[in-house]
């Protein structure tokens, strides 16, 4: 185990090595291991977390053994940056001719014209669409049209901190699996003095809604119509589930108030159970003195249900035909290759990749189980042309906005569900 995880801080030196520009503060640098005259090729995404060293080292590895005669260049900047500079390369026609996003953005960047079909490609290059699950083959198209390959699949699980539950009387090798067993751990796991909470729950930003958006599920709700025309976030049943968040805040008090990093907190040991996805696997293993455990999440209400999402490829709308011909080579490799993906914690999307030798002996398969074992019962956010406008990570958009004021205890659970679902369909109906 030990030995595994001291290979994480060489994945960061390549990173600085390699040619990758993290948003707009470092300059570009020279790519490591490209060929002799090889022909470069741009690839951008927003993977900033732990995942995204696992990334540069696919791709050195990538520049050294194809034998395209290209090199790949990455840039990385944070997702809300991606996507407005993604765009004026696309209008100015110096796109990066390979994207990573998520596949619940692809409707909004299709229709806007950034990425182009990928169907001719995809035969050229010999890959096969049938590999993936029915949910992701579908959701891969546009209009009829195939727009890109899935790479992942990335549920919410549950992070447990070993040694506070361990102080604090209770089994790690037996997890809450419902509320009430979970409520028991979490205040049991809280001090009086603030100085250790039984659960990470973050009110400021877009975190909680992934949590949230699951429970909704668990509970029977929906958040948007059948045909993706009508918000229905505002309803006795999920009005039942954000209370509930609500309550592990103000009334239980198990959560921090006003919480802004609770990847940070977990790490710290301010929070014995957190709520976050495969891509921290390695940021936690790499934490010191941190010793921790990995579970689904509980069933809080009456069924199973869990917030997921998939990194997604793309190739930009460009004029060079050949570049985009080398994109979907380079595209090809990375999905035939999607076991190196696998270390970075993530759930490779190929039931065959998820299920081989490859994936399932490697030192972090133990903490990465219990995010496959909830992929039965994944739901993924909204596959809707306003995506980045309602679901943005860290802008404030009505659902942030009023998340935000029912978990801090500015507005009451009734009129943040109402004020969301009025915000949100005004997006959805702007033309």
């Amino acid at each position: 185990m030990a030995k595994f995880f001291r290979i994480v801080p060489i994945f960061v030196l390549i990173a600085l090595l390699t040619s990758v520009n993290i948003g707009q503060t470092h300059a570009q640098g020279s790519t490591v291991a490209c060929q002799a005259g090889a022909k470069p090729l741009t690839f951008w995404h927003g993977l900033t977390g732990p995942d995204g060293a696992y990334l540069v080292d696919m791709i050195n590895k990538y520049n050294t053994e194809n034998k395209d005669g290209a090199c790949v260049n990455l840039t990385v900047y944070n997702w809300d940056v991606f996507f407005d500079k993604w765009l004026s390369g696309v209008a100015a026609g110096t796109p990066p001719d390979v994207v990573v996003y998520h596949i619940n953005e692809l409707p909004q960047y299709a229709s806007l014209g950034a990425v182009v079909p990928i169907d001719d490609l995809a035969k050229t290059v010999g890959v096969d669409v049938s590999k993936y699950p029915q949910t992701q083959q579908t959701f891969s198209k546009y209009d009829g049209k195939l727009y890109g390959l899935p790479l992942d699949v990335h549920p919410i699980g549950m992070y447990i901190n070993v040694d506070l539950v361990k102080a604090a009387g209770l089994d790690p090798t037996k997890p809450p699996t419902d509320q009430k067993t979970f409520l028991d751990w979490a205040q049991k796991l809280t001090k009086p003095d603030g100085s250790q909470y039984g659960v990470c729950f973050a009110a400021v930003n877009v975190q909680s809604f992934r949590v949230w958006y699951g429970w909704i599920f668990q509970n029977g709700g929906k958040f948007i119509s059948d045909d993706n025309t009508k918000i229905v976030v505002d309803s006795p049943e999920n009005a039942e589930t954000l209370q509930f968040a609500v309550d592990l805040i103000n009334k239980y008090k198990v959560a921090p108030q006003g919480e802004q990093d609770p990847d940070t907190d977990f790490k710290n040991g301010l929070c014995a159970m957190h709520f976050q996805g495969p891509w921290w696997i390695n940021g936690y293993a790499s934490t010191k003195g941190l010793n921790f455990a990995t579970a689904p999440q509980p069933v809080m209400f009456k069924n199973p249900g869990v917030w997921a999402s998939d990194h997604f490829f793309g190739i930009s709308k460009q004029d060079n035909k050949a570049n985009q011909l080398a994109a979907m080579k380079f595209v090809k490799w990375m999905e035939d290759n999607a076991n190196l993906w696998g270390l970075s914690g993530m759930v490779p999307v190929d039931e065959a990749v998820r299920t081989g030798t490859a994936y399932t002996s490697s030192a972090i398969y133990k903490y990465q189980k219990a995010f496959v074992d909830q992929l039965p019962y994944t739901h993924l956010t909204p596959v809707i042309k306003q995506s980045t406008e309602i679901f943005a990570e860290n802008n404030q958009t009505p659902l942030v906005v009023n998340l935000q004021a029912a978990l801090l205890g500015q507005k009451d659970v009734k009129t943040a569900l109402k004020d969301m679902q009025e915000g949100i369909q005004a997006v959805i109906d702007k033309k």
